[in-house]
């Protein structure tokens, strides 16, 4: 096996040789054995590696802390020592050292904005960061020379047009259905979905002239994106030059095996004119774009829990499969923070629902409680590349397992089991402490809150009430700290799976999401009913 090497100066870093990318492009290397996801959390599972220092950290302090044996990077106004973590860290050590003794965040917000570094990193913190960030140096440059979305190069209408529009296509072929529409196929797009495809139509305002007294007058125009995210495929993405020819023009899509067809309603001018090839800036893999929701409805569905109801502007289409995830930006004062969350999909085709968690001495979700009906809440393209239908649809025995608000993806795999393959049997078990946790409905009586819960909304509390008692689609609330009349009491062990999952000889699958610990005896559970790691998936905080 090849060993990394670093030979002592900052811009001679040498990587492990390269074995794909992540969920979002990022180049991935190989990881020695033993030093993979399940092994970080076994590692930190209940410990902290690090000296806390309690009176905070400032920017000459940190700025010592900057090689392989000794890394300390600021992220979001915490400064963390990521030494041990190094050899961990899937895109390998010289990247994560792009950031040692300095402010990682912009670089963390670039590859892995959707990531819950404060679950993931709580082992390693060192403390608050107290100094002056603008005296810190900037991140290092990428270490591999193939990555192309280099930071402080967004993907945003001031870089669109910069390069050469007649460039690589990547394979790609955008052509014109005359007299009102454009498709955009390739070769390689077979089995395409609708879940793969996002359409945006944006206003971006144009300066078209400026007077004698400086004032500058604008111009609306419509901006047209297209994303197409493949499963296992590179992302590629379609933007056409703003034009005024396009506001508020509908359109429809279609997709046809391994093309989309997008026509528009009414256009004035010759389509060929408005979004020809060369009007079209084409990248793949390309950096993640937000989308602005507006909160058009919201509810209480625990204590601590709140299920937030998304819609996207008129001229959006956005979908996104099963099991895949978002970034949420949360404003928070002048900071930006992000946050990753699996939505949960709504009877409206323009809609999503996101269920979460209060924590009352969080960094976000306070920020996130204030929000009301009318308030906008920024979501990323959807983010993820595997294709869970199969799993989901063909298994003979589907096992989701879920503490806390890990529950979220697995909603939509239930439905999508409950839609394609009812004759065969799932268990969906829903690990919490106590009643004022379960998000099975509404808050049980005389609980605080529960005025605000609205059961009849809630898509897992009319699969309670429809499948109680039913032999196919199993689903049990358990709790840990409490014992309670129609639930079971404990914690997730293999004898519990035993009690519940009957031992089977046929195809079975099964998903994890939940805290760290839980994500551990999980998965060791599972092992003792001999389920094997190739047939489990765990969804990663």
């Amino acid at each position: 096996m090849n060993n990394l090497s670093v030979n002592g100066t900052q811009n001679s870093l040498f990587a492990k040789p390269t074995i794909g990318r992540s969920e979002y492009g990022r180049v991935k290397v190989a990881l020695a054995p033993g030093k993979g996801f399940m092994d970080w959390l076994r590692l930190t599972a209940n410990k902290h590696l690090t000296k806390r220092i309690t009176g905070g950290v400032d920017h000459e302090e940190l700025m010592k802390h900057n090689t392989q044996d000794d890394c300390w990077v600021h992220l979001f106004g915490t400064v963390y020592d990521v030494t041990k973590y190094l050899e961990f860290h899937p895109g390998g050590i010289p990247e994560l050292l792009r950031g040692a003794g300095r402010d990682a965040t912009p670089l963390f917000n670039q590859y892995h904005a959707w990531v819950n570094y404060e679950s993931f990193l709580k082992a390693c913190v060192v403390g608050p960061f107290i100094g002056d960030l603008t005296k810190l140096p900037p991140p290092l440059p990428p270490t591999t020379s193939d990555d192309t979305n280099k930071l402080g190069v967004p993907s945003s209408i001031s870089t669109l047009f910069n390069a050469d529009p007649s460039e690589n296509g990547f394979g790609s072929r955008v052509e014109p259905l005359e007299p009102d529409g454009i498709s955009i196929e390739h070769d390689d797009w077979t089995g395409l979905t609708p879940a793969n495809v996002i359409v945006s139509m944006t206003p971006v305002f144009v300066k078209t002239s400026i007077n004698t007294r400086g004032e500058e007058a604008s111009e609306e125009n419509s901006r047209l994106r297209i994303l197409i995210h493949h499963f296992w495929k590179p992302a590629m993405e379609f933007e056409f030059e703003p034009t005024p020819k396009l506001n508020q023009k509908k359109f429809h899509v279609e997709i046809r095996k391994n093309r989309v067809e997008l026509r528009f309603d009414d256009v004035d001018a010759s389509i060929n004119e408005i979004l020809s090839r060369e009007k079209c800036k084409i990248q793949r893999r390309p950096g993640v774009s937000y989308h602005s929701t507006q909160i058009v409805d919201l509810y209480r569905l625990n204590h601590d829990t709140i299920v937030f109801s998304l819609e996207f502007p008129e001229h959006t289409v956005y979908r996104i499969p099963i099991g895949h995830h978002v970034s949420v930006k949360v404003r928070k004062g002048n900071a930006v923070l992000y946050r990753p969350y699996t939505p949960i999909s709504n009877p409206d085709p323009r809609r999503l629902d996101l269920m979460i968690k209060i924590y009352p001495d969080g960094i976000c979700t306070p920020s996130l409680s204030l929000l009301k009906i009318g308030d906008e809440l920024e979501i990323s393209d959807p983010i993820g590349e595997k294709d869970f239908s199969g799993w989901t649809e063909n298994s003979q025995q589907l096992i989701l397992l879920a503490a806390g608000s890990g529950l979220t993806p697995m909603i939509d795999i239930l439905e999508r089991r409950i839609q394609k393959n009812p004759n065969s049997k799932v268990f969906l078990l829903m690990f919490n402490k106590t009643r004022k946790d379960i998000q099975t409905g509404g808050l049980p009586e005389n609980s605080e809150g529960s005025e605000n819960s609205e059961d009849g909304k809630w898509k897992l509390g009319e699969f309670w009430r429809r499948f109680e008692g039913d032999e196919r689609v199993v689903l049990k609330n358990i709790l840990s700290a409490e014992e309670l009349e129609g639930h079971l009491h404990g914690r997730i062990t293999s004898d519990l799976l035993k009690s519940i999952i009957p031992m089977s000889s046929e195809s079975r699958r099964a998903f994890i999401c939940g805290p760290d610990g839980f994500i551990v005896s999980a998965k060791s559970a599972l092992d003792s009913i001999n389920i094997s790691s190739d047939h489990v998936h765990i969804f990663q905080g």
